[in-house]
């Protein structure tokens, strides 16, 4: 998603450093691009560790505790078999456009037999019956229903995608693609294709000449396809963006960015989310007084509407992404402090909420792209680890590997921890929907043999009530099952879908998380 400009490290009253473009935080970081440097990555702590021998889980005799902070109260609360709906509540709905009917098989996709090797993927959805996956090497939909695939399309001419839109529209997608290096994900990244997601065809397919500020940056420019708005298509690559003509992939206009807080016009696009058919872009510059820039644009006519710009407060951002833009909250990290920015309607700079030391067991870890870290670019857009509602998002702290962590309701108007919930023995991966008041979250084990589960967590006070659990079974040669970091979770039809973003020939590729 991520191709931040802003120079890496930085220490205060230091001066600013030639720029070099840098991606966001995530599990897996590939190598490089030419006229990069590598950014930090996020650490994951130890390999999980084993259980002492004859040591068993029994997650439905383990007291939950929630830790109430706003009250410093500490409430144990016992669990009992079968997975509590909690105080009368009703099973949560299946999503829109799920299988009306669709009998609940259980199913499951092995990295070894079921799917087509590929290297990283980019991103997945749920699209009316479907779950379709994107991938560098192809695209593929999957029946719900009962995992059957449905079709699969190629990269073209052999090339890779490495990028595409934050959701269909009207049952369409763009994907960029390239040409990856021998050996790397290194490369181009500089056409488009259409693909209708009714029967897999590709459609037209055209070069993205985007114009770039700093000419050597046009020959291994890498471009986010971000959205279907309208009749175009709105593109952001490095350092210029432009629409495409929806209909033959055209350019319709291209335009670089530029700054107007202090005139600087040696800027990148990091990031971008549709808005009320609007593009909302998070953007930096090389030099200047600003850290974080957002911007508004109309997709068509690339002019900016609405524009505000966070201070620099010592130290260089860089890892900017967008989180929300209702409300809008950006993020942006190095190597001292995490912060995410909060803006109003109107994209005026609210404020600036504290997310914890990188790194360390208290950051909070919303721009955790939930297992599809980087894929061939690197720059498409990456759902993260956090749901944001009304003036709360909540996300977990670091997931480090062996330990058990929290999901944290955060105010935005003040920044303060409302409550912090914990499941024992467990490491909470992702938020993954909000239903009747209660938050869905995937929780991985933290021993190798545990169960993967999905809890219930109250919005009100982060009381936690067991909901789902699944044993994952794995070929015997893969000690540590299904990584749990290499995962997005997804929720429909009663159940949660998890599917890889990295291919493996040892474990389950999809998996899901059901009532049995």
């Amino acid at each position: 998603m991520t191709r931040p400009p802003t120079p890496p490290g930085g220490g205060q009253g230091q001066p600013h450093q030639p720029w070099q473009p840098h991606q966001r935080q995530g599990w897996h970081q590939p190598p490089p691009y030419p006229h990069q440097q590598p950014y930090p990555q996020n650490q994951y702590g130890p390999p999980r560790q084993e259980p002492p021998k004859g040591k068993k889980f029994l997650f439905w005799l383990v007291p939950l505790i929630v830790v109430v902070v706003a009250a410093a109260v500490i409430v144990p609360i016992t669990l009992s078999g079968g997975g509590d709906e909690g105080q009368g509540q009703a099973a949560p709905p299946p999503a829109s456009g799920s299988p009306a009917g669709a009998p609940k098989k259980k199913w499951e996709l092995s990295g070894a037999k079921d799917v087509p090797e590929y290297k990283h993927g980019i991103t997945t959805w749920l699209h009316e019956d479907d779950l379709v996956v994107v991938r560098d090497k192809y695209v593929a939909a999957f029946t719900r229903a009962d995992g059957k695939q449905r079709w699969l399309a190629e990269a073209p001419d052999g090339k890779i995608f490495c990028g595409t839109g934050v959701e269909p529209v009207e049952g369409k997608i763009v994907l960029a693609f390239g040409k990856a290096k021998a050996g790397s994900e290194d490369g181009s990244c500089d056409n488009a294709t259409v693909l209708d997601l009714r029967d897999g065809k590709l459609g037209w397919q055209v070069p993205m000449a985007i114009p770039q500020k700093m000419p050597d940056r046009v020959v291994s420019v890498e471009a986010v396809v971000t959205q279907i708005m309208g009749d175009v298509v709105f593109v952001t690559a490095d350092q210029g963006y432009a629409a495409l003509d929806l209909a033959t992939g055209a350019i319709k206009w291209a335009k670089t960015f530029s700054r107007k807080a202090d005139g600087e016009d040696t800027c990148a696009g990091h990031d971008m989310l549709p808005r009320d058919r609007k593009a909302v872009v998070a953007v930096s510059c090389l030099t200047g007084d600003f850290s974080v820039t957002v911007m508004q644009i109309d997709p068509a006519t690339g002019n900016v509407e609405l524009e505000d710009s966070v201070p620099h407060s010592g130290y260089s951002i860089s890892g900017i992404g967008l989180l929300s833009v209702k409300p809008v909250l950006a993020y942006g990290s190095n190597t001292e402090e995490s912060a995410y920015f909060v803006f109003g309607d109107d994209l005026k700079f609210k404020s600036k909420i504290d997310g914890g030391k990188p790194n360390s067991e208290e950051e909070l870890d919303g721009t955790t792209s939930q297992g599809f870290g980087l894929s061939a670019s690197g720059t498409e857009h990456h759902p993260s680890a956090i749901i944001v509602e009304g003036d709360t998002f909540y996300t977990p702290t670091r997931t480090i590997g062996g330990q058990v962590n929290a999901l944290v309701a955060v105010e935005l108007s003040t920044g303060r921890r409302k409550w912090t919930a914990s499941v024992p023995e467990g490491t909470i991966q992702a938020p993954i929907k909000i239903v009747d008041g209660q938050i869905l979250a995937q929780v991985g084990p933290v021993h190798n043999t545990g169960p993967q589960r999905t809890v219930k967590i109250a919005v009100a006070d982060g009381k936690v009530t067991p909901f789902l659990e699944a044993q994952i079974r794995n070929s015997e040669q893969d000690e540590t099952g299904p990584i749990p970091g290499f995962f997005r979770y997804l929720w429909a039809d009663d159940r949660v879908y998890a599917v890889a973003g990295r291919w493996s020939n040892l474990s389950v590729d999809v998996f899901l998380v059901q009532a049995e």
